[in-house]
């Protein structure tokens, strides 16, 4: 069964990125703010209605009890141990700004745990801005069965995907402080932010990079660029459990501040990757949990 949720993530997330890449070509991104702080774009909704109708139409064939929410649509469905949920431009301001490095992604968990993750990012190697035939990967993931990639080629109304092969963490050197994305934004409560401002003033980052989006940070961190991605209550489930998958599969250590995998009953919890349990470890320590 999870082998056909996969392929229908997989579809679904690939028709959200023609969408996205169709509204920037056209140059007709329109923005505005939900709930006065969140930035949504037309990229964004056009995404969501076309994941939601891959969605309606696939996942009840094979499992009626599934329930699936989106970013934008909400949740369909009634109470389930089964979810699948879908992130249709996670990186929003990143995007909105001009950026190629936002993903569009989606997930499957059962009793809270992730067990199928796809993280799209159809302009991370050439973007639109380049060619209108921009590159990009495709990871996905399903529980104990390795971290996969494809390289994508968009084609105006559809992609071309290379072969998938497995990926695990890049082994890098030692080093006493860490190159890091700890996100610091307008989602977070008071304390959610002081336990970052200690991360910060501790010492432990040699310098803060970031690509806009937990799904894209998540890849940065397994695939090389920096070291950690420490989100202390910026992210939220549909953009944190599809990189899970991936991540884990992938070698990566993924904690909460239980120092465990995450198990998401709820939707907002702090979210550590690093390459070692060590590494996760003294990021904790530095937000004094």
């Amino acid at each position: 069964m999870l082998e056909k949720i996969l392929d229908v993530l997989t579809a679904a997330v690939t028709l959200g990125a023609v969408q996205v890449l169709t509204v920037k070509r056209t140059r007709s991104v329109v923005t505005e703010y939900k709930d006065s702080k969140e930035l949504v774009t037309t990229a964004d909704k056009r995404s969501d209605a076309a994941i939601l109708s891959v969605f309606q139409e696939r996942l009840p064939q094979i499992d009626p009890a599934i329930a699936f929410q989106l970013e934008e649509s909400g949740l369909f469905g009634s109470p389930s141990n089964k979810k699948a949920g879908a992130d249709p431009l996670d990186g929003t301001n990143h995007f909105a700004a001009g950026g190629n490095l936002y993903s569009v992604q989606a997930y499957y968990a059962e009793e809270g745990v992730p067990l199928v993750g796809v993280v799209f990012q159809p302009e991370v190697y050439l973007p639109l801005e380049e060619t209108d035939e921009c590159v990009g990967r495709m990871a996905l993931a399903i529980r104990g069965q390795s971290a996969l990639l494809r390289r994508s080629l968009f084609r105006g109304d559809n992609f071309d995907f290379g072969e998938a092969r497995r990926f695990t963490k890049k082994s890098l050197p030692k080093t006493r402080t860490y190159v890091s994305c700890v996100p610091f934004s307008t989602k977070m409560t008071p304390a959610e932010r002081d336990r970052t401002m200690k991360v910060y003033n501790s010492g432990i980052i040699s310098s803060t990079t970031g690509t806009g989006g937990a799904g894209g940070n998540v890849m940065m961190t397994i695939l090389g660029g920096q070291h950690v991605y420490a989100n202390f209550g910026a992210g939220e489930d549909l953009d944190l459990i599809p990189p899970q998958v991936i991540a884990e599969e992938a070698g990566m250590t993924v904690w909460g501040i239980d120092r465990r995998s995450p198990v998401w009953h709820v939707r907002k919890q702090p979210f550590i990757v690093a390459s070692t349990p060590e590494i996760a470890e003294e990021f904790l320590r530095a937000a004094e949990l």
